[in-house]
């Protein structure tokens, strides 16, 4: 059985397939298996991610399943493995736009994976959960934050949030500096001027970048491009819903479960 993804709901899929006999082979593009873990995790309050990620490591190591970092596969690839069974983890990808000086735009992941530098003053677009945490993060590294969110309050949708972690950030946030604009939206980044429209009219932040923390997008592309070619073919986790960390174990659970 071919796993493409080393993510939550991949790992999940080949620890039970391989407790039920079978012999999933694993493969995964990036250097490490545990997907949005790894950047989920960087923050020193969220070190539970990277021991879930560690955990699935050693466990399929444990059950002898073959894990091959490093591969990122394409359709015509897969095709010419000839697995009676394929299952597709490939996960979620930030959703980006343009602000105009692109050059300073970057997502949360790319920060929070130090692949980005934020500077000494930040915006965050978006304050669901991903950008209150990143805004924790850096205002506790000694960067200025401000998180601009849409809604009248933060942590407002992709529910439901563990209580005493909601109202942790709600507590922290404002206790370590950061400012928190609602009901507002950026409209525009250039000359390090953020251009923000509130209720009471146009603001400007001056800001080093702008964080973009507006959620993630399903990644399926390779499920379109196989799902005509390939009768045994499922699709997991983050690559079928956008959701959290129990629904991509609880989903690839059910399916490693059924196979």
């Amino acid at each position: 059985m071919l796993i493409v993804g080393g993510g939550v709901a991949g790992c999940e899929a080949a620890r039970v397939l391989a407790i039920r006999g079978h012999q999933p082979v694993v493969y995964e593009k990036g250097s490490r298996l545990g997907g949005n873990l790894i950047p989920g995790g960087a923050p020193d309050f969220k070190e539970d991610d990277i021991a879930l990620a560690d955990w699935y490591t050693n466990e399929l190591n444990r059950l002898g399943v073959h894990v091959q970092l490093n591969t990122e596969l394409n359709e015509e690839e897969i095709k010419a493995m000839y697995y009676d069974t394929v299952i597709l983890a490939t996960g979620s990808k930030p959703k980006v736009f343009s602000l105009r000086d692109d050059s300073h735009i970057y997502t949360a992941e790319q920060v929070l994976l130090k692949q980005k530098d934020a500077g000494k003053k930040t915006v965050i677009v978006g304050g669901g959960l991903v950008g209150c945490e990143t805004a924790l993060w850096f205002a506790q590294n000694g960067i200025h934050v401000t998180i601009v969110e849409a809604l009248d309050k933060v942590m407002a949708v992709n529910g439901p949030l563990c209580a005493a972690n909601k109202e942790m950030l709600e507590a922290l946030l404002p206790f370590n500096g950061v400012e928190i604009i609602t009901g507002a939206k950026v409209t525009e980044f250039a000359n390090g001027e953020v251009k923000v429209d509130t209720k009471e009219g146009s603001k400007t932040i001056m800001s080093d970048s702008v964080i973009l923390s507006v959620g993630y997008k399903e990644e399926n592309t390779l499920y379109n491009n196989l799902q005509f070619d390939i009768p045994d073919l499922y699709l997991l986790g983050d690559a079928k819903k956008v959701s959290n960390i129990m629904y991509a174990i609880w989903d690839a659970f059910e399916v490693a479960n059924h196979i």
